[in-house]
Parts: C-alpha cells; sequence; structure tokens
C-alpha cells in the first residue's frame, strides 16, 4: 500500500474512531454471527485485509478445505461487502477503504477483546479458575482457623494463598497479551 492511500485510510479511520462506546446490545449483535466473528479475528491476528482475502480465508474456515469452491467463496464476498462489513463500519468497529479495498480495524474493536476469549478444548475459562483458587484459599483459611491443620499457621497460609493468586495473576497477564498480539 502505498504512503497516500495509508494516510487516506489513517484519515478516514481518525474522522470515524472517536473512541466509540458500544452497548451491549450493539457488541452481541455483531458477535452473533459466525462470519463478524470471524473478520475481527482474522483483522486482530493477520492486520489489514481486502475483502477478497477475508472471503478467502472465511470460505476455507466455513468449507473445513484449503481451496473451497468459487460458489462459495463468491457467497461469503457478497455477505461481507453487502451485510456484514457495512454493519461493523456502521457501529465505528473497522473501516473499509472502497478505493483501494482495504479493511481495518479501529480501536472500538477492543470492545470485543472480552467476549472473545477462546478455550482450548481442555481448558477451563480464567473465571472458573479464579473461583476454584478463592475457595481454596477460603477453605483452608477456614480449616486453619478452626484448628484442623496444626503444622500450618494462618501467616503461612496467608502468604501462600497471596503468592499462588500474584503467580495466577502475572500468568493471566501473560496469556492476555499473547493474545492480543
Amino acid at each position: 500500500m502505498s504512503e497516500t492511500e495509508n494516510n487516506s485510510l489513517e484519515i478516514k479511520a481518525n474522522l470515524q474512531s472517536h473512541e466509540a462506546q458500544l452497548s451491549k446490545s450493539d457488541i452481541f449483535g455483531v458477535l452473533q454471527n459466525d462470519r463478524r466473528r470471524c473478520v475481527l479475528e482474522i483483522l486482530r491476528e493477520q492486520g489489514n485485509q481486502s475483502i477478497r482475502s477475508l472471503s478467502e480465508e472465511i470460505a476455507r474456515l466455513e468449507s473445513g478445505t484449503d481451496d473451497p469452491k468459487s460458489s462459495v467463496r463468491k457467497s461469503i464476498y457478497v455477505s461481507l461487502l453487502q451485510t456484514h462489513i457495512p454493519k461493523m463500519e456502521n457501529l465505528g468497529v473497522l473501516i473499509y477503504d472502497r478505493e483501494h479495498d482495504n479493511v481495518k480495524l479501529l480501536p472500538a474493536a477492543s470492545n470485543f477483546d472480552i467476549y472473545m476469549e477462546t478455550v482450548e478444548k481442555g481448558d477451563i475459562p480464567w473465571s472458573h479458575f479464579y473461583i476454584g483458587l478463592s475457595t481454596l484459599a477460603v477453605v483452608g483459611s477456614v480449616t486453619i482457623h478452626a484448628g484442623f491443620f496444626k503444622w500450618v499457621t494462618s501467616s503461612q497460609w496467608m502468604l501462600f494463598t497471596e503468592v499462588l493468586f500474584l503467580f495466577s495473576s502475572i500468568a493471566h497477564m501473560r496469556h492476555v497479551h499473547k493474545l492480543e498480539k
């Protein structure tokens, strides 16, 4: 992309990106559609894209093949161009430069980050992890206070749980940071 094209896209993005605050209804409206979620994920992972490259990637994902049928790619291209891209552009989530066929995420797309956390098979969501960790801390504190464990003092248990929460928080922060890249 030339410098002029990039500057044009940046100016347009700045005009439309007054850090739009989206309602939950708008956010869920975008996320309820698989193709719009795919657009967000692809742009977040790969950067600016043409609608053609977005439609080809989505066609590969939907069909499960490396070379989806032309009719599938065309159908996805048309739906992106006529429905999904305009909806997200109107909400200030992304910008589509029609002249240069370039789609770019705007800062408002960060509103979707918390809702798009993916959990790999066999993993648990971080919220469940922290509930379990909190439960362990409370149960441990109660049993130590009740005198069931004489070999651990309250101070030792408190230090242990604080360190456990600290390391868990650092691991969570690194995980989220890795997802943002």
